[in-house]
């Protein structure tokens, strides 16, 4: 999809180092949401929120529409994960299926600690149970108010990393959510 929308080649283009990370990132996605992490400094700041225009024309070029764009400026209240600045951006693909998008812009120097500790988990991931994880994600994804709330991805991953177990009620204990 990132090759066929050419979103990929234009955040290159525009940002430099555009990174898919996360579930895609790690060939463990089980839903249409794609994680692109890339360097750019907070005063970059109007550019990339000029970035959902271009985006929405590239799309279109495509043959595709841009359906939502949530901009987010993180260096002023940071969130959680860090300060940086954010896309968040909605689509449908040929056949009409729904697509998320997250694009972080992160400071160089925290991006580039997010890219060593990123490795180190595909390195990491490369060695476990692919078909575990994959199985724990489409389950979590199935129980209502669970997967996001009692456990996401990197749950999963580390629960899967632990060697701690096959199910989702083992995850559970071992995270500590409930008593053994």
């Amino acid at each position: 999809m990132l090759v066929e929308t050419g979103l990929l080649e234009l955040l290159n283009a525009r940002f430099g180092e555009a990174v898919v990370t996360g579930s895609a990132g790690y060939d463990l996605m089980v839903w249409r949401d794609i994680d692109i992490h890339m360097p750019c400094e907070a005063e970059r700041w109007a550019e990339w929120a000029g970035l959902a225009a271009d985006i929405a024309i590239q799309f279109d070029r495509a043959g595709l529409q841009l359906h939502k764009a949530s901009f987010l400026n993180d260096y002023v209240e940071p969130h959680p994960l860090g300060a940086g600045l954010y896309w968040g951006i909605e689509f449908k693909d040929y056949a009409g299926n729904p697509w998320k998008c997250d694009i972080w812009g992160w400071e160089p120097f925290d991006f580039a600690v997010r890219q060593a500790r990123d490795a180190n988990l595909r390195a990491d991931l490369s060695a476990c149970d692919r078909d575990l994880i994959l199985r724990l994600k489409h389950e979590a994804r199935e129980r209502p108010g669970y997967y996001g709330v009692m456990v996401g991805s990197f749950d999963i991953y580390q629960f899967a990393l632990a060697g701690a177990g096959e199910t989702l009620d083992e995850l559970e204990v071992w995270k500590g959510l409930v008593a053994q």
